[in-house]
C-alpha cells in the first residue's frame, strides 16, 4: 500500500512538473508571438510614418509659399487672402501629420495587447481626422493658383476684380465641401453601421488596416 502511495506520489510530482514546464513553453511561445506580431504592426506602419514625414515636407513648403505671397503681394487683396490661406493650410498640415507621427510612436512593444488595441484604434481615428483636415481643404485651394494667375493679370492691365467664373467655381467647390461634411454627419445616423465602416476602413489606409490585421492575430493567440 505504501509503494502504491509513493508511486501516486511522484506520478502527482511528474504531472505537475510536467504542466508547469508546458505553461513555461507556452508562455514563451506567445512571447515569441508577440513580438513577431507587435514587430509586424511596427513594420505595417512604416509607410504611414514616411508619408506623415512627406507631408510634413510639403506643410513647410506650402507655409513657405503662403508667406511669400501675402508678404510679396500685400496690395492685391484676392493674392493677400489665397496667402494667408495657404499659410494656414501649410500649418493645419503640419500640425496633423506631427499628431499622426506622435501616435504612431506610441505604439510600443512593451504594451499588453488591450493597450495596444486602444492606442492603434487611437491612431486610425486621428489619421482620419487629419485626412479630412488635409484633404478637404482642397476643394476650394486648387483654385489658389488660377486666382493668383488672374489677378497678376488684372494689376498689369489695370482690371479690377475677379472674373465671374472664379466666383461661380469657388461657390461650387465650398458647396462640394459642406456636401462632403453633410454626407459624414448622415454615415453616423444609426442603421449606417455597416456602410460608415467600409469608408472608414477605405479611408484608414493599408498600413492601418494590416497593423490591425497583425494585432487581432496576436490578440486571437492570446486568447487561445
Amino acid at each position: 500500500m505504501m509503494d502504491i502511495t509513493m508511486k501516486l506520489d511522484d506520478l502527482k510530482q511528474a504531472w505537475q512538473s510536467l504542466d508547469k514546464r508546458l505553461q513555461q513553453q507556452s508562455a514563451l511561445d506567445l512571447a515569441a508571438f508577440r513580438e513577431r506580431k507587435v514587430g509586424g504592426i511596427r513594420i505595417s506602419l512604416r509607410p504611414l510614418f514616411w508619408g506623415q514625414l512627406l507631408q510634413i515636407l510639403f506643410g513647410i513648403v506650402t507655409v513657405v509659399a503662403g508667406v511669400w505671397l501675402w508678404k510679396h503681394f500685400s496690395a492685391i487683396t484676392a493674392i493677400l487672402v489665397a496667402g494667408i490661406l495657404v499659410h494656414l493650410y501649410g500649418v493645419a498640415t503640419i500640425i496633423a501629420s506631427g499628431t499622426v507621427l506622435g501616435g504612431i510612436s506610441r505604439i510600443d512593444r512593451s504594451l499588453p495587447v488591450l493597450e495596444l488595441q486602444q492606442r492603434l484604434a487611437k491612431l486610425r481615428k486621428t489619421y482620419i481626422l487629419s485626412g479630412a483636415v488635409v484633404g478637404l481643404p482642397w476643394w476650394v485651394l486648387w483654385l489658389v493658383p488660377v486666382i493668383v494667375v488672374v489677378s497678376l493679370k488684372n494689376a498689369q492691365t489695370g482690371v479690377t476684380g475677379l472674373p465671374g467664373w472664379i466666383w461661380v467655381s469657388l461657390a461650387a467647390c465650398t458647396f462640394g465641401m459642406l456636401a462632403t461634411l453633410v454626407f459624414d454627419r448622415w454615415l453616423k445616423r444609426p442603421g449606417r453601421e455597416a456602410l460608415a465602416k467600409r469608408m472608414e476602413d477605405s479611408a484608414a489606409g493599408g498600413s492601418l488596416r494590416r497593423a490591425q490585421a497583425e494585432l487581432d492575430e496576436l490578440k486571437r493567440y492570446a486568447e487561445e
